[in-house]
């Protein structure tokens, strides 16, 4: 639970943080002057990069490149000659710099980002990262030019009592910065608790690797398919293989006769947990002992499937929930073989019995949990692997 906490509040960072240096800095000197903003806002924000250094790691390069570029905006504003502006511009001299540099982030996204993949991680998805980072620039940049912009106004129209307006209008603005600020902070900690009770598949490579993780419903609502590992088990007893109907409201092969156990891989999940999570589900068994026969790389229509495939003996208190299984019952390789070519069986099987004929293990007369299940598949692959090579 803890690795999955960690995931989640990496692949959602508040966004904030990355500009609280620079909020701290503008609001403080606007009150205290530059000398104590300084004072201030650098200690906050080596404060911030050791927090995300010890916390969240793979963020790190990242806040330090917004750290640098804090730094830069604050030294510019520090060495800005105030006097080629008349005196009454000078309070709002900083947020005009800030705006300006907003907006060129804006106008150069595409240019920003390809910066930050170069240095952001491999290992999580950070599309919600770029996208909240971008979101509070625009709504920051969006707050400063209004502020800028009434306090001209009301410099321009030379109003009566311009300074009580002047003092309202900054005031609004430090309220509504606050607001945005805890806000962010209340919205960012909803939604990773809500992101929490979802189910997180993790984002694998061509060799089984980890590289990344996505919400479930967002991946199989994606355009772009991403490679999700299953665990398939297949049950058997002599030459009989134990199959299930899918139900017709599944996503994937509805309504097709498929392996008796099949799947998804849960974020921070071990093989051997998923499987017995969906023995559970789909049985109600509290155990079941398998072996690793091999693994396979299958595409269906919404994603690319690493599977691991086992094998198990024949079960006699199986009782399929009827929520994840339809129908479910006992085939002999011959029903199987007449009904092949007919469209009945998912993908899947059929590329799984292909395996599973080539291993020899439909004619070892597995019978119970307690036979030489393991010792008779290394037999029999070893047999075969040794009559191939001969």
């Amino acid at each position: 639970m803890q690795k999955l906490r960690k995931q989640i509040s990496e692949s959602f960072f508040n966004p904030l943080l990355h500009f609280i240096p620079l909020l701290t800095f503008l609001v403080i000197g606007d009150f205290w002057g530059l000398k104590t903003a300084w004072y201030t806002s650098l200690p906050l924000a080596i404060f911030i990069l050791i927090y995300v250094y010890f916390y969240y790691k793979s963020i790190f390069e990242w806040l330090l490149d917004s750290t640098s570029i804090f730094i830069i905006i604050a030294t510019i504003i520090s060495f800005f000659p105030n006097q080629i502006l008349s005196k009454e511009f000078h309070p709002i001299i900083a947020e005009y710099i800030c705006l300006v540099l907003l907006i060129l982030s804006i106008i150069f996204k595409s240019k920003v980002e390809k910066r930050i993949n170069k240095f952001r991680t491999k290992t999580i998805s950070m599309d919600n990262n770029l996208n909240e980072h971008f979101r509070i620039i625009r709504i920051l940049a969006l707050i400063l030019f209004l502020y800028i912009h009434i306090y001209l106004l009301i410099i321009l129209l030379n109003l009566d009592k311009s300074v009580q307006y002047q003092d309202f209008t900054y005031n609004l603005y430090l309220g509504v910065l606050f607001f945005v600020l805890v806000y962010e902070m209340i919205r960012v900690s909803a939604i990773r608790i809500r992101l929490l009770r979802e189910e997180w598949w993790p984002i694998v490579n061509e060799t089984g690797k980890v590289i990344g993780s996505i919400q479930h419903l967002n991946s199989l609502n994606d355009t772009k398919k991403y490679m999700h590992p299953i665990i398939r088990v297949i049950l058997i007893d002599e030459n009989l293989i134990y199959l299930q109907q899918r139900c017709k409201n599944e996503l994937i092969s509805p309504g097709l006769w498929d392996t008796a156990i099949s799947n998804h891989v849960r974020m921070n999940e071990t093989m051997d947990q998923c499987i017995q999570r969906s023995v559970n589900e789909q049985y109600g068994l509290t155990e079941l002992n398998t072996i690793f026969l091999s693994n396979y790389v299958h595409e269906t229509e919404l994603e690319y499937q690493y599977a691991f495939l086992f094998i198990a003996c024949k079960r006699s208190d199986l009782v399929p929930n009827p929520s994840y299984i339809d129908r479910s019952k006992w085939w002999t390789l011959k029903q199987i073989d007449e009904n092949l070519k007919t469209g009945i069986f998912t993908e899947n099987f059929i590329t799984e019995l292909d395996q599973l004929k080539r291993s020899g293990m439909l004619e070892a007369g597995i019978c119970s949990c307690k036979c030489r299940l393991k010792d008779t598949v290394y037999e029999k692959l070893n047999f075969v692997s040794n009559n191939s090579c001969n």
